[in-house]
């Protein structure tokens, strides 16, 4: 079982410097996503309950330290110089060119500003962020990262 959490540890800690490297590179935040932490509270929630954190040791707190630090990390989004930088364990970035299509929804909330803001690849995968300005700062910066090529469609949700 050692053996299973040192690869873990070493697969989650490799993880978590490639975020840390794109979240670095962020230069027009989105808001954090809170739902990767509470996935992540939920599975070690699952995991004591079933009886998988039993036996304390070193290399399982070590596990369970960096899954958490992940799953913080992994709430970071925005657009990056190259590339757009999402919430995903699976997939942490995606091409600008693989772009097609953005969808912009201003969400009516009377303390602040917030639009949704939908990024539709070429291959018909769709990612989503939400930022906390007027949607015509975010259609600008928008255009400064993808270009006038990859269209832009604003909608309301009144």
């Amino acid at each position: 079982m050692s053996l299973l959490y040192i690869a873990f540890d070493i697969l989650l800690i490799g993880y978590i410097f490639y975020s840390w490297y794109w979240q670095a590179n962020i230069d027009y935040k989105a808001r954090f996503r809170s739902s990767s932490v509470i996935w992540a509270l939920i599975f070690l929630l699952i995991g004591f309950y079933l009886d998988y954190f039993t036996d304390p040791t070193l290399l399982m707190n070590v596990f369970i330290a960096t899954f958490l630090l992940m799953s913080i990390i992994d709430g970071v989004s925005g657009l990056a110089k190259k590339r757009l930088v999402v919430s995903g364990y699976f997939k942490r970035t995606v091409k600008y060119s693989d772009i097609a299509h953005v969808t912009l929804i201003a969400v009516p909330n009377p303390k602040k500003p917030t639009v949704m803001a939908i990024f539709q690849t070429n291959n018909r995968q769709a990612y989503y962020l939400r930022f906390s300005q007027q949607i015509s700062d975010v259609i600008a910066n928008i255009r400064k990262y993808l270009g006038s090529n990859v269209g832009i469609e604003v909608q309301s949700m009144m």
